[in-house]
């Protein structure tokens, strides 16, 4: 318990915890550098079920994408037992490579009645922060005792805590918001398909799609509706997906009123983006829903422990996956989607996320939005002219 809360203070995060509490798993990366410490609570008779229970461990815990971020992993498994396996079993302690695409070592620590204060010391060294001298002087038993009870508390008391912060972040708000845009969204292209098809340019034109000589000779009312426009089935399908599952996350998260802000500015600014930077007729949620995604990261950038305990790693993989297919498919307009995403980005700086709040920042960059929409606009009228 000493050992753990000590890891805890020094900012180092729970990601497993066994239901006997003798097994303890924390993560902490700095400099690109990812330590992954398991504290176990064992005694073992023979150093080859010690060997057994590392490798053991080790491919479980490399199956777990999500804690295997950062350039460099080193693994650190630290025994804590009153004996020692009766057999030789220092070769175990030893640094060693682990075979993975990434670099990846293991170090053992076996902290026994006679050496404890000198693998602690051992283990303390390899690590920045810890107080190598954490473990040189326990108290009596019955101290040790009264201590290890109140740091059993103190520990799963901050746990609570962690877990509660975790429900109310992603509870803040009600999915509504997001069913009403699927719905108007999946409305309006029936109706265009049966006025004359989706695919058709001209109706597409005629229903609002974002048609850079119409914007400027004064429609601009196109910049908003060509968010609502779709062409093609596939199209509306893969944009409502993902309008699905981005939105209600990101709803939840920011509440109905931020995520109105934040979905309808990143179109605008991605609509705009799309105006400045492609000639030919666009239509699509695409800006909006990429704003979403710059919601997201937003929403990383203050809560990265639950950012990338949840989402963060597979969320930055999208991201660069869309980015990527569009920069190498002509027909994708990559300025409304990079435009919605730094929009949605910026947008969730204006509003912040609920009970945060920096008002010169939020002020800034609302005047830095507007100052970026209106240089993009006049780059547009000024290609098409």
């Amino acid at each position: 318990m000493k050992v753990l809360n000590h890891l805890l203070e020094n900012q180092y995060r729970l990601v497993y915890k066994s239901e006997e509490r003798d097994e303890y798993i924390l993560q902490k990366i700095e400099k690109k550098h990812n330590h992954i410490i398991r504290l176990m609570h064992r005694t073992y008779d023979w150093s080859n079920q010690m060997t057994r229970d590392v490798e053991q461990r080790i491919s479980t815990i490399l199956r777990q994408r999500q804690l295997l971020s950062g350039k460099n992993i080193h693994f650190h498994f630290v025994y804590i037992s009153d004996l020692v396996p009766v057999d030789d079993w220092e070769n175990l302690k030893k640094t060693r490579p682990i075979r993975h695409n990434k670099s990846v070592d293991l170090t053992v620590y076996y902290l026994d009645q006679e050496s404890r204060g000198e693998e602690w010391e051992r283990f303390s060294n390899q690590l920045e922060g810890l107080n190598s001298e954490l473990l040189n002087q326990l108290p009596s038993t019955e101290e040790q005792e009264r201590q290890s009870i109140y740091l059993e508390q103190k520990i799963h008391a901050n746990l609570f805590k962690k877990q509660k912060e975790f429900e109310r972040v992603f509870s803040f708000g009600k999915t509504r918001l997001t069913f009403l845009l699927l719905a108007i969204n999946v409305f309006i292209f029936m109706l265009i398909e049966n006025s004359g098809g989706s695919t058709n340019v001209q109706n597409l034109v005629d229903w609002g799609a974002k048609y850079n000589p119409y914007i400027a000779d004064g429609e601009y009312w196109r910049i908003v509706t060509s968010m609502f426009l779709h062409i093609g089935i596939l199209h509306l399908i893969m944009n409502m997906i993902a309008l699905y599952y981005l939105g209600d996350l990101t709803e939840k998260i920011y509440g109905t009123k931020r995520f109105f802000f934040i979905y309808f500015l990143a179109g605008i600014f991605g609509s705009v983006a799309s105006f400045a930077t492609n000639d030919s007729v666009a239509a699509g949620a695409s800006g909006a829903i990429f704003g979403l995604f710059g919601a997201l990261l937003f929403f990383g950038l203050h809560y990265r422990e639950i950012f990338f305990k949840t989402m963060g790693i597979n969320l930055i993989i999208v991201i660069g996956i869309n980015i990527l297919f569009g920069l190498s498919v002509p027909q994708i307009d990559n300025g409304a989607h990079i435009g919605g995403l730094i929009g949605g980005f910026m947008a969730s700086q204006v509003v912040h996320l609920p009970k945060k709040k920096s008002p010169i920042i939020q002020i800034i960059t609302g005047v830095i939005i507007l100052v970026t929409i209106v240089i993009m606009f006049t780059l547009g009228l000024g290609k098409v002219k």
